[in-house]
């Protein structure tokens, strides 16, 4: 896809990849991890050549992601819609 988002394990800054991994180890995540989290994925289901109704509801729901569970729910839907972001 010429119009790919920026994948979490080539990120530079040395945030990103341990809330990663943090999440998929099944750790608690703090407010700051959350957030740093919600930012990987908005940006990420932002890339223009994702389509779709699906794609539309997971942009407006990205924002909404104030919770391990609900950035859970949000990734399963997510890849239900074609988009996995990890």
């Amino acid at each position: 896809m010429d119009d790919a988002p920026g994948y979490w394990m080539y990120e530079q800054s040395g945030v990103l990849i341990p809330v990663v991994q943090a999440y998929l180890s099944d750790h608690p995540l703090t407010l700051k991890e959350i957030a740093t989290m919600r930012a990987y994925l908005r940006q990420w289901i932002s890339a223009p050549g994702f389509i779709g109704p699906d794609i539309d509801d997971l942009r407006e729901r990205v924002d909404g992601l104030t919770s391990r569970e609900a950035i859970a729910d949000w990734i399963a839907d997510a890849v239900s819609a074609g988009a996995d972001p990890l």
